[in-house]
């Protein structure tokens, strides 16, 4: 579900405007997130850390506002919901793209994401689909062998798109604390740095109550 902002009333409808015409409107940064307390439950319940820290990362996503918005034939949509589009990778070292359904419901989550992910580790290629161009969804790629502190995404000029891309790099210890670099990318036009503070914020608290 989802339903429609009214720009003429909304205190960024200047911005909007602004940026949704630039070639490039994304703009993104890089935060070391303290995911110590998700890393520990994980090892406890001798879990996935990866699909935990998905979890983690889309529960935020969802109680943000700013990240469900979404543009749809220049108006502005904001989802109930946002699932992934994520990559996964394989032993033979190629990647497939998958698409799976966020859920509240973490047990349903996990078991969704285990499925996916089993679906891509089971055939080769791409796996393009007409489900990748869902607007209600994060594109996602985790990076898991080296800590990085900047991400630049490839892009088509032809095909801007507005769904935020998230990435997340080498979990890496920093004193007592194990630490995630997350990559978040955003279009200008829907969003500010603000915005993307206040979602880090939400995602802190999300880990603090994990």
């Amino acid at each position: 579900m989802k339903k429609y902002l009214d720009i003429d009333s909304w205190n960024r409808k200047e911005h909007f405007h602004f940026f949704k015409g630039f070639d490039d409107p994304f703009f993104g940064l890089t935060v070391d997130v303290d995911f110590t307390n998700v890393y520990n439950k994980t090892k406890r319940e001798k879990g996935s850390f990866f699909i935990d820290s998905l979890y983690t990362i889309m529960y935020a996503v969802n109680r943000s506002e700013p990240f469900r918005y979404r543009i749809e034939d220049d108006k502005i949509v904001c989802y109930d919901e946002i699932h992934i589009s994520s990559t996964i990778g394989r032993e033979d070292g190629t990647f497939g793209f998958s698409l799976f359904e966020y859920d509240i419901n973490k047990d349903i989550f996990i078991e969704n994401a285990r499925q996916a992910i089993e679906k891509v580790k089971s055939s080769s290629g791409l796996m393009l689909s007409e489900e990748m161009n869902r607007l209600d969804v994060i594109h996602f790629s985790p990076v898991p062998w080296f800590r990085f502190t900047d991400m630049k995404h490839a892009t088509s000029f032809g095909r801007v798109g507005s769904p935020p891309k998230i990435s997340t790099g080498q979990l890496y210890q920093d004193g007592q604390c194990l630490k995630l670099p997350v990559s978040i990318t955003v279009n200008h036009a829907l969003m500010d740095g603000l915005h993307v503070a206040q979602f880090l914020d939400i995602l802190n608290d999300c880990i603090i109550a994990n």
